[in-house]
């Protein structure tokens, strides 16, 4: 940036400088010597070349990085890690003496990789499953760091793991607990007694730990509705249907494993909001749940104030149109793909639910003009 004056012969002077020290070497041009064309670094000046930079030298770089990744490599972690974290660590500590680096390592910054070699290593020997913040004050003095260095932690547990175990949730430590919020006729029998949900008048949350020691799960229920959104959830819950009712977006292992102890023949069916993320949360709860399940209410309503598709949301369609599973709700993804926009896509705008089966008034293969009247007339009657 010297482009003219004194800062222009400053720097040409330093630059001569260097060159007489042995640092660089100035090839300048065959007919003009005033005029440089490139300047060659040497290896044998580049520790005092940095330094008179006041910065780090890449040796010093690559030999700290090295003996950082060797000394951690012995670190203590859980028995099932050891090798794949040795290994890990002895890689990068070869990469690192050669130059190499990558995510989710910065090669400036060592201070920043100790901190987090520090915390991926007590991730690794976490012992019980707790929520995020209560991890964090015991691994990062400070209760929101863990979530701030999450999406470069889970990179590199995907690299130690080979993608087995690439997530903190994997590990024990959890941004929400391992429940579901459920309602209606559902029974878990326990070598000490029963429990029975279908007494209860409000939803209940139920642990994953809990389903899974269960003895025996059984349901009264004519049908399962998985309900996305926990407003229209709680809505429903008050109706006292008879219908087991669990809320679930993207469906979270206590989600799955509540579905793995209901009776196969189990009647399925998602009510979720009617956008692409919508239908990509029912494409999710079909593949992990292994499930047929089925939509309630999920088809394109037209509105006088449609969103339009963000260009994420239009990958996501041309995606799910893609998927041969879900050539139930093609017809759906179309009208949205059509219109080119969401439409009145929340669960929420189809107003206030009723009793029967299945909750509104039009079937879900309502016309849109249908689906629309009675949004409004929940909304009016909700004020």
């Amino acid at each position: 940036g010297c482009a003219d004056g004194d800062a222009r012969a400053k720097a040409e002077a330093q630059l001569a400088e260097a060159a007489r020290a042995g640092w660089i070497v100035l090839h300048r041009h065959r007919r003009d010597a005033a005029l440089i064309h490139q300047v060659e670094f040497l290896p044998a000046g580049e520790a005092p070349l940095f330094a008179a930079l006041e910065m780090r030298a890449p040796a010093q770089l690559r030999e700290e990085w090295s003996a950082l990744f060797r000394g951690v490599s012995t670190c203590p972690v859980k028995e099932h890690w050891r090798v794949p974290w040795r290994d890990w660590c002895l890689s990068l500590a070869d990469d690192t003496a050669q130059g190499r680096i990558s995510e989710p390592f910065r090669w400036e910054d060592v201070s920043d990789g100790v901190e987090l070699i520090q915390v991926l290593s007590g991730v690794l020997r976490w012992q019980s499953d707790s929520l995020i913040r209560f991890a964090s004050c015991l691994m990062c003095h400070g209760s929101k760091r863990l979530e701030l260095l999450a999406p470069r932690l889970e990179t590199a547990l995907a690299q130690i793991t080979g993608g087995s175990a690439g997530t903190l949730e994997s590990h024990g430590i959890l941004r929400i607990p391992r429940t579901v919020l459920v309602h209606g006729p559902l029974r878990l029998e326990f070598p000490d007694g029963t429990l029975d949900l279908g007494l209860l008048r409000a939803p209940a949350w139920i642990s994953e730990a809990d389903i899974l020691r269960a003895t025996a799960v059984h349901t009264s229920a004519p049908r399962c509705l998985s309900v996305e959104n926990e407003t229209t959830f709680q809505e429903l819950a008050k109706q006292q249907s008879g219908t087991l009712l669990l809320q679930t977006s993207y469906p979270s292992s206590a989600v799955l494993a509540l579905y793995s102890r209901l009776p196969a023949e189990q009647e399925c069916w998602h009510f979720g909001d009617s956008d692409p993320w919508g239908f990509d949360i029912l494409r999710d709860l079909r593949q992990r749940t292994g499930r047929s399940i089925r939509p309630l209410h999920m088809h394109y309503r037209r509105s006088g104030y449609d969103v339009p598709l963000s260009k994420e949301e239009s990958r996501l369609l041309a995606k799910l149109l893609e998927d041969t599973a879900l050539a139930d709700v093609h017809p759906a993804l179309n009208a949205i793909c059509e219109a080119g926009n969401k439409g009145w896509f929340e669960q929420e705008t189809l107003g206030f639910p009723q009793p029967e089966w299945p909750f509104y008034g039009p079937s879900e293969n309502a016309k849109d003009s249908d689906v629309r009247t009675v949004g409004a007339a929940g909304a009016s009657r909700g004020g």
